[in-house]
């Protein structure tokens, strides 16, 4: 390996999160003043689980949560801003913050504009990065992790799920 490609960070798969949007609950901002465009869509449901082999095993339901989206002027890429709450299995809260990019390709664009025809997005046109703010103190190595994902959008019977799989970044030497 030469030098330039060495001393980066690597990933570790960690979590899988499953929020669902209720497209009937949504509340269009309008265009503000930088040209964006704002829609908040809520999204009470959902779940936060490690994947297997990942330690501490931990799963939690979202109980609250909402998409701050906004869609950039020139319409090439959405911005998600999402907030939300969710209880473990134990009963411990999580306090979840996920900022992503979303390349606004023809199928997303349909997706984030809730038209008729929509369909899953696949991996690969959204990205992001995740906080957690935690009451479980065996989770509390999250609120000093840095997190990030690959996330795909799902559209089946039940509605919409965004779905983030999340990997924490690890530090890695220069050797």
């Amino acid at each position: 390996m030469t030098a330039e490609l060495q001393g980066f960070a690597a990933l570790k798969p960690a979590i899988i999160s499953k929020v669902n949007v209720d497209v009937t609950k949504i509340h269009p901002f309008g265009v503000a003043s930088n040209g964006s465009k704002l829609t908040h869509f809520e999204c009470p449901s959902g779940t936060i689980e490690s994947v297997p082999g990942f330690e501490p095993a931990f799963k939690a339901n979202i109980t609250f949560g909402g998409d701050w989206f906004s869609l950039d002027a020139d319409g090439q890429h959405g911005r998600v801003d999402f907030k939300g709450i969710a209880r473990t299995e134990e009963g411990h809260e999580i306090d979840v913050r996920v900022y992503g990019i979303v390349k606004m390709g023809p199928e997303a664009s349909k997706v984030f504009n809730l038209q008729p025809d929509m369909a899953t997005v696949p991996f690969g046109w959204i990205t992001a990065k995740a906080e957690y703010i935690v009451s479980d103190p065996k989770l509390k190595f999250l609120e000093s992790s840095i997190l990030v994902g690959n996330v795909r959008a799902v559209i089946d019977a039940n509605g919409v799920t965004i779905e983030n799989r999340q990997s924490i970044v690890l530090a890695t030497t220069a050797e």
